[in-house]
């Protein structure tokens, strides 16, 4: 899950191409201390008609000011895939367990859409909010497959 590197960049790019489609799904989830803080679920299904207006620029703003922290915060970004019809969704159940007494908050990104039913887009950032808290975060996940169980 941790072995994929991104950035808020690809990301950024990533999310407003996938709003320009005519059909999609957007999940966005927040994770801090073992619970959901944030869930909003977008599906845009609209065939005969062009994309519905969103203010993108609004949104990646909202969403900056979200994971912004102090200045001692280090970012993780991450890029993986989710199956889209999958019913469990042990990844997700995992990011909750890994914020149980971790002062780091957890995003999850989904981006989806019918052409490609098999594999969506999966953007996971990490917000640490010191060096001591960002290294554990290193040492314990980043660059490795972390067991799903």
């Amino acid at each position: 899950m941790f072995q994929t590197t991104s950035n808020l960049k690809t990301l950024r790019e990533a999310l407003s191409d996938h709003m320009e489609l005519s059909e999609y799904f957007l999940g966005m989830h927040a994770f801090y201390d073992g619970e959901v803080v944030f869930a909003r679920d977008v599906v845009q299904v609209n065939i005969e008609f062009s994309p519905f207006p969103v203010d993108f620029e609004n949104l990646w703003d909202w969403l900056r000011e979200q994971i912004r922290g102090s200045p001692a915060q280090e970012t993780f970004a991450y890029e993986t895939t989710f199956g889209i019809e999958d019913e469990d969704d042990p990844v997700m159940e995992k990011l909750i367990e890994m914020t149980q007494r971790s002062a780091n908050t957890i995003w999850m990104i989904d981006l989806a859409h019918q052409e490609t039913p098999e594999a969506g887009r999966r953007f996971v950032i990490v917000t640490a909010p010191d060096e001591k808290r960002a290294q554990d975060f290193r040492d314990e996940f980043h660059g490795r497959d972390v067991a799903i169980s």
